[in-house]
């Protein structure tokens, strides 16, 4: 982001923006879990939609194919729709009462139905269509909340009726989630999963994390029963939209006669028997053996019993033999628990601790789920690049910082940074550990097995919900009301520190394994993808660096991170600049840094008057403190680690600078008098770029889309952005990218070499007769 300051007095802050808190995103839940929201997952893609699937070219990813498109189109509405709600359900319970232990109980009524009813689902997943089920649930939930607007509308609600809408949510999200993440290995192939799993998190950050809750902060301010009426009109389109998802058929289970009586029909299996679950040393003589060794699921279908209950012990035998299965899921139970902790009174923390209207507190989600957008982008090449259990340790530690940093602060914007930076690790678990459920579990098993695992690691969130209320309760005659709400911060934060030690100390079989060989070891054969573990790997997490349009490549991408480095080192050398002269406070650090550099070379147009004409460009190496430089690199890296294999270095530094050069002239003419600085109107070049780029390569725009989304809800929505300079920024980039992409024939080279060309010829002529006429 591009700050503006229109008026420097005191420290010399610049403007910002105030956001509200929320709870650390739960792992394996990338949205609240009050939200109705369709979870993520991958699989393999059907013949006939979009053609036949191929091995994936170095470099070079094989399409998704249009059902899987189709999928993310029907999740991120429903999500959006969700993320809606997530705000107004607490804020519409604030206003019935103010008891903490009450307005928690609201979030214990949506987890419950996981306690309840995850067993059945995976039963009823495994044995029924699961389009039609996904399609029913949306209907269902559309159905539901519309009734609570009703209510609302015509002012009888009480809080009976929003406990039980609560539940109902709940209990129908159990089954969504489910049917969600097992109908993916039906969409697309194995070595597609970590790939897939990015994009369709990115589009749950985006409806339900970013878009959802502000849009519904914005509503609650005319009418809290608009949010809850747009809901159910999303969850309708989202059902719609499934009928567009086609799957491949279904592998046939093995179907036993139903028992007569209650008694089984089918024996116990037996050591022999191809239905035996994976052992271990814990479970069972036949336990595999050896230092690390895991378990393996069996090669051949397990047997499909006719009674719900049969089914459901085939599932948990199946599931509790796995130790790494079992083990990741007791111990995601415990961190989720941890992080529910927070989630009951954290609308009380908001509106008493930090202030915030209902905008506010919406506007909490957007600015923390540039984070989780970042997540999404990075999961699948942090995976590659430092293995599966670095990354899972990274975001467990980054739980418990995540959680001290709230409690410790006063600030809004503090929160929203550190909720940012929660929601981009909650999201690399997701993208890590569903991955891998959906690798190594059998298809005709996934149902069962994934609603096991959510039995565990989300039937605590209910409990969790209840403990945060409890403790703020309990807290408050010894703490006082503000020292009570922030005591379920710091508990949680310690409990995520033990779970962090003990996987550290502890857990080093399957996905915990520092042998990348090892961890999908006992993974099913892929009989459609004649690849290795390892290529699919890289198939699932490379980058299309080959070049275009005539560019020479750049896959190491020395622009990209020269760029980064020189921002670091300017963010860097101002700090110490300060320290050494003025003395530096922690907050100074994060929010502020302003420095001689500064005030030598941010954008301001009386100083351009009067000939510093350098500003114009070194204004997009300084940044107000490391809140700033973080955000505005994050976005940077995430298109520009896309966008310079594909243009090459040279292409890439071009619309770069001519992307910041036309921010900073627009600044000049439409925020004159304003103090501005920071690489925003360059970034949000890049996000036009690419996504001319996408299309003129009929690639799919998900990533550049959610990033010019997300960039121009902040700057309307964030007081003290440059919008002259952030739209400045978004049309020089989309010029200059056309210049190199749509030319074709013989004269191609030299509409690209005069393209940029022209676009600086017009930015110098325009900033010069302004500086004249000024």
């Amino acid at each position: 982001m591009t700050d503006t300051v229109p008026e420097r007095t005191g420290s010399a802050k610049p403007a910002g923006t105030v956001t509200a808190p929320a709870s650390a995103m739960v792992p394996d839940q990338a949205t609240p879990p009050d939200q109705a929201v369709a979870s993520s997952g991958a699989g393999a893609t059907p013949p006939g939609d979009g053609g036949p699937a191929v091995s994936p070219r170095a470099g070079r990813p094989a399409p998704l194919g249009r059902a899987f498109w189709a999928l993310l189109a029907a999740m991120f509405v429903a999500n959006l729709g969700s993320g809606i709600t997530v705000v107004a359900f607490p804020w519409l319970t604030s206003e019935l009462t103010r008891d903490p232990l009450a307005i928690a109980a609201v979030a214990v009524a949506a987890e419950l139905p996981w306690l309840l009813f995850s067993l059945p689902s995976g039963v009823w997943v495994d044995r029924y269509d699961h389009r039609r089920l996904i399609s029913t649930t949306h209907i269902g939930r559309a159905l539901v909340v519309g009734l609570l607007a009703v209510a609302v509308f015509t002012d009888v609600t009480a809080l009976w009726m929003v406990y039980l809408v609560a539940f109902a949510i709940g209990t129908l999200t159990v089954l969504n989630e489910n049917a969600s993440q097992t109908i993916l290995p039906r969409v697309v192939r194995p070595s597609q999963l970590n790939r897939a799993n990015s994009n369709l998190l990115l589009a749950d950050t985006t409806g339900g994390v970013f878009l959802g809750p502000a849009v519904g902060g914005w509503l609650l301010l005319v009418s809290v029963t608009l949010p809850f009426a747009l809901d159910a009109a999303l969850f309708l389109l989202a059902a719609g939209l499934i009928v567009l998802v086609k799957v491949r058929t279904r592998r046939p289970a093995v179907v036993a006669p139903a028992a007569a009586d209650g008694v089984e029909a089918n024996p116990p299996p037996t050591a022999a028997s191809p239905t035996d679950p994976p052992t271990d040393a814990a479970s069972g003589p036949d336990a595999a053996s050896g230092p690390g060794a895991t378990a393996v699921p069996p090669t051949e279908p397990l047997t499909v019993r006719g009674t719900l209950r049969a089914d459901m012990a085939v599932g948990l035998r199946y599931f509790w033999g796995h130790r790494v299965l079992r083990q990741l899921g007791i111990f995601l139970g415990l961190l989720n628990l941890a992080s529910s902790i927070i989630v009951g009174t954290q609308v009380l923390f908001a509106q008493e601790v930090l202030g915030l209207n209902p905008g506010q507190y919406g506007l909490l989600f957007a600015v923390g789920a540039i984070g989780a957008a970042a997540g999404a982008g990075l999961a699948p090449m942090l995976e590659e690049r430092f293995g599966p259990r670095r990354v899972l340790l990274l975001t467990l530690a980054g739980n418990s910082a995540v959680g001290l940093s709230i409690g410790f602060t006063s600030s809004a914007i503090v929160v929203g940074v550190a909720l940012s930076v929660g929601a981009a690790l909650a999201v690399i678990w997701n993208v890590v550990t569903i991955s891998y459920r959906q690798r190594i579990v059998p298809e005709h098993m996934l149902g069962r097995v994934n609603s096991i695992y959510r039995l565990l690691s989300w039937g605590p969130l209910a409990l969790g919900s209840l403990i945060g209320g409890v403790v703020v309760k309990a807290a408050i005659p010894l703490l006082g009301r503000e020292g009570g709400l922030r005591a379920p911060l710091f508990l949680s934060a310690a409990l995520a520190a033990v779970l962090t030690g003990y996987a550290l100390l502890k857990l080093r079989d399957g996905i915990w394994s520092n042998d990348r060989g090892e961890v999908y070891a006992d993974a099913p054969e892929d009989e459609e993808d004649d690849v290795t573990v390892d290529e699919r790997s890289r198939a699932a997490t490379d980058d299309p660096v080959e070049p275009a349009f005539g560019g020479s490549g750049g896959a190491t991408r020395p622009v990209l991170k020269s760029l980064v480095g020189v921002n670091v080192l300017v963010a860097v050398v101002a700090l110490v600049w300060v320290a050494v002269t003025e003395g530096l406070t922690p907050d100074g650090a994060i929010w502020d840094g302003i420095s001689p550099l500064h005030l030598a070379g941010e954008m301001n147009g009386e100083a351009v008057d009067s000939g510093q004409v350098w500003r114009l460009v070194t204004t997009m190496f300084l940044h107000y403190g490391l809140a700033h430089l973080l955000a505005n690199m994050v976005q940077l890296v995430l298109a520009g680690r896309r966008l310079e294999p594909i243009l090459g270095a040279a292409r890439f530094l071009q619309l770069f600078l001519l992307s910041g050069l036309g921010a900073s002239v627009a600044t000049y003419l439409f925020a004159h008098d304003a103090l501005t600085a920071g690489a925003s109107g360059a970034v949000f070049g890049t996000f036009s770029g690419l996504l001319v780029v996408c299309l003129r390569l009929r690639r799919r725009p998900v990533l550049p889309i959610g990033l010019i989304v997300f960039g121009v809800v902040t700057t309307f929505a964030i007081p003290g952005m440059a919008v002259a300079a952030h739209v400045a920024g978004l049309l020089v980039g989309a010029v200059v990218a056309m210049g190199f992409a749509l030319p074709t024939g013989e004269r191609r080279e030299r509409t690209q070499r005069a393209v940029p060309l022209g676009v600086l010829v017009v930015l110098v002529v325009v900033a010069t007769v302004a500086v004249i006429m000024g």
